[in-house]
């Protein structure tokens, strides 16, 4: 059993991207026997409180007494910071965990109140944070971090001075286990022949998604491979479904060719993802480590991206200790060099094949759960060593 008690910020109530990465941390170190709570957001508005159906779904204990806004409020941060100190000055933590700018403040200030505790921050995206004057007070009170990309470490180090010994880099996870349980796929259900090659996307309908470009790219690949389909996996508002999905795929041709499914719930989402034969990734969205492409690489899609954020990280070969082998292609924002790329892979099964066993060597090592729970609470521990 660790002496770790720790509690875990996440400033905003909405399922923003780094939410489902912040609660996968705080169950794989409750599965370890940590002792984690989750500091919940109150909902605003009276909208949809999604972090908290999530975080009922998982059964983690919750604090609900903390403003925990999604934008910096000086009179929120001060609530907040006092009302953590009073809890660490009482024992009930010896370790915060902070997710995102506005909550680190809180904790920053929590700690300097207290004059205790181990105050930790995830980095969500693959950059570090600018040098702002918030952000140079809240690492100043930090003692490690975690973050997702070796170069973001290399940032952290040289804007904020943290020692290399004081960051954690660690891929945000994936569970892999659970396209193993699942039996079947949606190829029937989607009017599948067993020639028809199937590459998805998984985005939601937004101009800035690139959607323009992925139309002129199904048009290079069919002209070349008539049997593949494409499948647009997410919603959007219905203007934009309009404009940017329905009617340049009529104009480009490819009723025929494309497949919408929409947005899909679990277990189909999962299915959705088994179906596909190929992967394809554009641009990324509020969720700066791409869970999506992760999600594919979990289920042995073969990915195919732009070199956008944190992709050319999470593809290719580049890990201390670990020979693993690049597990998906980042190709250069040109339509006919990501047909060409598309088109030698359909044309190729060996070499989906090795980049589907080079995902799976990748996912087990780097994104498993309880594998980067335990290099996690190794990490605590070597802190609260030092804080003492």
């Amino acid at each position: 059993m660790t002496g770790v008690r720790a509690l875990h910020l996440f400033g905003n109530f909405k399922w923003t991207g780094p939410a489902d990465p912040a609660i996968r941390c705080a169950r794989g170190l409750r599965r370890l026997g940590a002792d984690v709570l989750f500091a919940q957001a109150a909902a605003r508005d009276g909208k949809e409180h999604r972090l908290a159906t999530e975080l009922r779904r998982e059964r983690m204990p919750v604090t609900g007494d903390l403003r925990l806004p999604k934008h910096f409020s000086p009179f929120a941060s001060w609530h907040d910071g006092r009302a953590l100190a009073n809890r660490l000055r009482r024992g009930d933590f010896n370790l915060l965990h902070a997710n995102l700018p506005s909550d680190h403040v809180s904790a920053s200030l929590a700690k300097r109140m207290a004059g205790s505790a181990v105050l930790v921050r995830s980095i969500h995206e693959p950059d570090a944070p600018k040098k702002s004057l918030r952000n140079r007070f809240a690492f100043g009170n930090t003692d490690g971090v975690v973050v997702p990309t070796t170069r973001c470490a290399e940032q952290m180090a040289e804007r904020f001075g943290f020692g290399m010994d004081c960051i954690h880099v660690q891929e945000p996870t994936t569970d892999w286990g659970r396209f193993d349980r699942l039996d079947g796929d949606l190829r029937e259900q989607w009017g599948l022949s067993p020639e028809n090659i199937v590459i998805g996307i998984t985005a939601r309908v937004q101009p800035h998604r690139r959607f323009e470009f992925l139309w002129d790219v199904a048009r290079q690949v069919i002209d070349e491979s008539p049997h593949a389909r494409f499948v647009l996996l997410g919603r959007g508002h219905p203007d934009h479904l309009r404009d940017l999905v329905h009617a340049p795929i009529e104009r480009h041709g490819l009723s025929e060719h494309v497949i919408l499914p929409g947005y899909l719930h679990e277990p189909e989402y999962s299915l959705a993802l088994k179906t596909l034969d190929l992967f394809v990734f554009l641009v990324p969205g509020s969720d700066g480590t791409c869970r999506a492409v992760r999600e594919a690489l979990a289920a042995g899609a073969p990915v195919v991206t732009t070199q956008r954020g944190i992709l050319p990280d999470m593809l290719t070969r580049r890990y201390e200790g670990a020979a693993l082998e690049a597990c998906g292609l980042t190709i250069e924002e040109d339509v006919t060099q990501m047909s060409q790329a598309l088109t030698k892979l359909i044309k190729n099964p060996d070499a989906r094949e090795n980049l589907r066993a080079a995902a799976r060597a990748r996912v087990t090592e780097l994104m498993d759960e309880g594998k980067a729970a335990r290099r996690l609470l190794a990490f605590y521990e070597t802190l609260r060593g030092e804080s003492k």
